[in-house]
């Protein structure tokens, strides 16, 4: 994806690229914590760190794309692509482990 834009010159939009990539890797890493967090308490807290955890995601997602989308259009449409092609690849990949055990 990024040697797609070098080569068609739009070098700006590689860092919102990396961007997309980034927010997907603190979207899974900051899931997986609290996951690790939740299987120690029992059901009634796990479900309002799960909940309180959600929000957080959610909120930071919509911070960077709003953010993006404020600053012009292909920024945010490539940040977005970006995080969306990362979530699905990471989701992809995490049924297929899932599967093989």
């Amino acid at each position: 994806m990024i040697i797609q834009l070098i080569s068609a010159g739009q070098f700006f939009l590689c860092g919102s690229v990396l961007i997309g990539a980034i927010l997907c890797f603190f979207w899974f890493i900051s899931s997986a914590a609290r996951l690790e967090t939740a299987a120690k308490r029992n059901s009634a807290q796990a479900k309002k760190i799960m909940l309180i955890g959600l929000l957080l995601r959610l909120g930071m997602v919509f911070v960077v794309l709003g953010i993006a989308a404020h600053i012009s259009t292909e920024l945010f449409l490539s940040t977005s692509v970006c995080f969306v092609v990362f979530y699905v690849t990471s989701l992809g990949v995490l049924i297929y482990h899932g599967r093989r055990r």
